[in-house]
């Protein structure tokens, strides 16, 4: 797709942030730039300090002008960018605080505790407290019942509507308590892939990172090469992904790219349908934010297809019309036009399971009216 002069330069922020490539290979940041709307893209696609990054190591290099003087970046959007990126730091702070909070509340009932995602993808980052947060997603590893009890003798109300996982909220951090990786009950291809995560997990055990002086337990790198793709791709086709996604992708698979077994990947990910939409997210990566291709020596790539799919999936993180709406007003929209919504963004999504599997999106199409128009549902 042909990108906009801010699309341009948020991907040459990003290059930069993620300090992939060499800086030679950047694209210089064009005059005349309409900042104000840079920065609100950066918001949308869940990249806002990662671009803060990328503007002060630029200017730092000399491959621009002292960011004071470029030119339609006034004062009033630099501060206010800056104030964002504070906050994000904030929220991280706040989440580690409560993921070792969860560590020692668990523990000390006899309950081991796994991180997935997270605060666990932010260490791949430069400065882990840029990477945008969302919840805490934990597996106890079959301990689900009772933890939720341990959380609610805490006074904390468990929200248990959902088959893959609770809610609840601890010191105002959503989380969220696994009972199932994947949406096991919905599709063959979740409870296939369930089968393959908990053989890894039984077989390598898992990892860990440090969060002050507390051990965390993450997943190994061929845990979550299965299920970062897989929760990606799930999130692509029921609303599309945003730039976020796409940097994390690049980052695990570069800095495990000696770690991961990927033979084994691409078998599974083929025998699913999910290796071409993998591999175009992994393109972006490539392409606009300085994956080098020996970290993707590995992967056997049909380049023609593959390209063709990467300018689609590029086009709908940018110009997803379900992604302008904003989620609150989903959230209290009249019931009948949220599921016709969904259903309506399903039709749209056409062309992604097409992408997957023949005869994919009649499956998912019978299968969503039926689940948005159970009589349980109509809440």
């Amino acid at each position: 797709m042909d990108l906009s002069p801010e699309q341009n330069a948020l991907f040459s922020l990003l290059k930069t942030s993620l300090c992939l490539s060499n800086r030679e290979a950047f694209i210089e940041i064009p005059n005349g730039l309409d900042w104000n709307s840079l920065v609100n893209l950066a918001v949308r696609q869940g990249v806002l300090s990662l671009t803060l990054d990328g503007m002060r190591q630029m200017e730092q290099s000399c491959t621009i002008p002292k960011i004071s003087s470029l030119d339609g970046l006034s004062r009033e959007v630099l501060i206010r960018w800056e104030l964002s990126s504070k906050k994000q730091e904030a929220r991280n702070k706040k989440q580690r605080a409560v993921i070792k909070e969860l560590v020692a509340v668990f523990r000390e009932n006899g309950i081991e505790m796994l991180l997935l995602k997270g605060i666990g993808l932010s260490e791949l980052y430069p400065n882990p407290n840029h990477r945008e947060c969302g919840d805490i997603d934990i597996f106890l590893f079959g301990d689900y019942e009772k933890g939720n009890k341990v959380i609610e003798e805490l006074g904390i109300e468990v929200e248990k509507d959902g088959s893959k996982h609770s809610n609840f909220f601890f010191k105002g951090v959503p989380v969220e308590n696994h009972k199932t990786f994947l949406n096991v009950e919905y599709t063959q291809t979740d409870k296939n892939l369930e089968k393959h995560l908990h053989k890894i997990l039984y077989e390598q055990g898992f990892d860990s990172i440090v969060i002050d002086d507390t051990k965390v337990r993450i997943p190994t790198p061929d845990f979550t090469a299965i299920f970062l793709s897989r929760h990606d791709i799930t999130h692509f086709l029921a609303s599309g992904l945003v730039l976020r996604h796409f940097c994390d992708l690049t980052l695990f698979f570069h800095i495990n790219r000696e770690r991961i077994d990927f033979a084994n990947f691409e078998l599974v990910m083929r025998e699913h349908g999910q290796y071409n939409l993998i591999c175009s997210f992994l393109a972006i990566g490539q392409w606009h934010f300085g994956l080098p291709k020996e970290s993707l020596a590995e992967f056997s790539i049909d380049q023609q297809q593959v390209v063709a799919l990467t300018n689609r999936v590029l086009e709908d993180t940018f110009c997803n019309p379900y992604r302008s709406i904003d989620r609150k007003e989903i959230e209290t929209m009249w019931v009948p036009r949220r599921k016709l919504l969904g259903v309506n963004q399903l039709v749209r999504s056409k062309w992604k399971y097409d992408s997957m599997e023949n005869g994919l999106f009649f499956k998912s199409l019978i299968f969503r009216v039926f689940q948005n128009f159970r009589t349980r549902n109509w809440k």
